[in-house]
């Protein structure tokens, strides 16, 4: 499925949301993989930033949740525990 803006959705769909594996290309170059439910990232996922930076981790209703790993286009890089998109420790 393409959208004017340019994002595009590949994978699976369940009463006309984005349920199940699949692919969200983001018109900014993003590019979301991962396990979806009702249209939200949730479950494991990766999202890789257009700039090179890149999230491996857990979701929960489009955040970050759970463990992940983060690096960024500069090098640095984090590893740990997300609550609601906040790294904890």
């Amino acid at each position: 499925m393409r959208w004017p803006d340019g994002t595009v959705y590949e994978g699976l769909w369940q009463s006309n949301l984005y349920n199940g594996r699949g692919k969200l290309y983001h018109a900014s170059g993003d590019l979301y993989e991962g396990e979806f439910v009702d249209d939200m990232a949730q479950g494991f996922g990766i999202y890789r930033h257009a700039n090179g930076s890149k999230y491996v981790g857990y979701w929960n209703q489009d955040k970050q949740h759970g463990f992940g790993k983060e690096k960024w286009n500069d090098g640095s890089q984090y590893q740990g525990f997300y609550q609601n998109a906040s790294k904890e420790g």
